[in-house]
């Protein structure tokens, strides 16, 4: 749940923005503070993969979402199943990889809550960027799981995609 601390500094982002119609509440993604049917657009930057109940996150975006609403992500997602000593790994869980789950079962569970019409806006390996970025923290992570780098690569991509609620 987001301190109060990131709730004022969005705050400060929306106004220096100028985006006025802009909302910031502490909750829960399971159970959001807010009406059914009441929201044009809900947005999340590498969350939903961290939540364990991916569906709940899902059900309750398209019910406070009003019809036609959109969902904007980014997130991470699996092209294949991740090495079982990568998936268990407390630090590749952290690092957004062992929460992430396959992309057709993700993108199921957006349907079945009634989120369609998606969208792929970008689609990366995310192990390329994570290399890029960190490349000692990636090696450390081979080493300590014994999964060797060329494992993974290709497997964890970092995507950006858009849904729409139905209008039902």
């Amino acid at each position: 749940m987001p301190a109060p601390e990131m709730i004022a500094k969005a705050q400060a982002g929306a106004e220096r923005g100028g985006y006025a119609q802009v909302e910031f509440r502490q909750g829960r993604l399971e159970a959001l503070p807010v009406e059914d049917a009441t929201i044009d657009a809900v947005t999340s930057n590498c969350v939903i993969n961290l939540v364990p109940d991916k569906s709940a996150v899902f059900r309750e975006v398209a019910r406070v979402l009003k019809p036609g609403g959109r969902l904007v992500v980014s997130d991470i997602l699996l092209d294949r199943p991740l090495p079982g000593a990568i998936a268990a790994d407390v630090l590749a869980y952290v690092g957004c990889v062992a929460g992430a789950e396959l992309r057709e079962t993700y993108f199921g569970r957006l349907a079945t809550a009634g989120l369609g019409e998606i969208e792929i806006l970008r689609d990366e390996d995310y192990l390329d960027a994570l290399l890029a970025a960190a490349p000692a923290e990636v090696e450390e992570l081979s080493r300590r799981t014994g999964v060797p780098v060329e494992a993974v690569k290709g497997a964890v991509r970092s995507i950006t995609y858009r849904a729409k609620r139905s209008q039902g």
